[in-house]
């Protein structure tokens, strides 16, 4: 469970570094999303997309909400309680 704040620039670069551990790659899909909202896809080496997932670029922290669902959302790649562990 996520009990730590974060901005989107930290809450993508904890995603891309698990992803280069997993041998993933984190590609963002250009002309997606709305406004400020970002669409995000890992990708295994072979270029087959493994999941997508959504980020909010606001300036700031990321809400709890949005990062819990986040954390949620990538589990069955990173594990439970992914954000809690260190790069």
């Amino acid at each position: 469970m996520v009990n730590r704040r974060m901005s989107a620039r930290q809450v993508l670069a904890l995603v891309r570094g698990l992803a280069r551990r997993e041998e993933l790659t984190l590609v963002e899909l250009p002309g997606r999303g709305k406004g400020s909202h970002r669409l995000y896809r890992l990708v295994d080496a072979g270029g087959c997309e493994v999941i997508r997932f959504g980020v909010t670029d606001h300036p700031g922290d990321v809400s709890w909400l949005v990062l819990r669902r986040l954390e949620e959302r990538l589990e069955p790649v990173f594990g439970a309680d992914w954000t809690e562990r260190e790069r």
